[in-house]
């Protein structure tokens, strides 16, 4: 069965379930759903959804505990350390299901696909008509972010279907090329300044198949410290 319809991102994904199971209110009888089984669809739409957003806090708590870390070892001993980060309130866990949510949605909507009901328009309703769309590389525009590590800007982006990203530069004289980054960061080791601060100004574009392709991404400024 072909399966384009289901979402490839971990937040397409949620969206999709919590569609998912709130349209199979409306069309769960029609298609031949079971009051159970409706009610499994939501339950694993609210623990992903939980489990998703304790992910992302966790992660960005795993970020800030690595910028402390890199504070207390290289930090220049005239910067305040408060501590470290707290622990993030998770808040109360849903049901816990089973795993392999992403099969038990493929056949709920398999289901409903074959119901002698179904019809387009309630596919796209319930969100599972497809979603193919081709690769456009042109239309892509860098986001770009940064935490410093040992007092060095580190880039970070997100690389999509993207081979990398060309970064570039402005010390101070214009924009020069930088890098050319194919993992999704990318630390900045050029030297600091001796005394005082500096403001290093950045731009990306995305590459593709060794060209340059889509829109600059917003400037960038960071300050960094001798």
């Amino acid at each position: 069965m072909n399966k384009n319809y289901i979402e490839s991102t971990e937040n397409g994904f949620r969206d999709q379930l919590k569609n998912f199971y709130s349209k199979l209110d409306i069309h769960g009888a029609l298609l031949g759903f079971s009051v159970a089984e409706i009610a499994e669809a939501k339950a694993d739409s609210l623990f992903w959804d939980y489990c998703l957003n304790a992910d992302n806090l966790i992660e960005k708590t795993a970020r800030d505990y690595k910028k402390n870390k890199n504070l207390l070892r290289y930090g220049k001993g005239t910067e305040i350390f408060n501590g470290l980060p707290a622990m993030p309130a998770l808040g109360t866990a849903p049901t816990a299901v089973a795993g392999n949510i992403q099969l038990r949605f493929s056949k709920k909507a398999a289901k409903a696909k074959s119901s002698p009901n179904y019809t387009k328009a309630i596919g796209t309703d319930l969100g599972i008509e497809s979603t193919l769309t081709t690769f456009d590389p042109t239309v892509g525009k860098p986001v770009l972010s940064f935490y410093m590590n040992g007092g060095h800007p580190e880039l970070e982006y997100t690389k999509k279907g993207y081979n990398g990203i060309c970064i570039y530069k402005d010390s101070g004289e214009g924009y020069k090329l930088l890098a050319t980054a194919f993992q999704s960061h990318y630390r900045d080791k050029t030297e600091l300044p001796i005394n005082g601060t500096a403001l290093w100004k950045y731009k990306a574009i995305y590459l593709w198949h060794d060209e340059e392709t889509g829109e600059w991404s917003d400037e960038l400024s960071v300050v960094v410290k001798g």
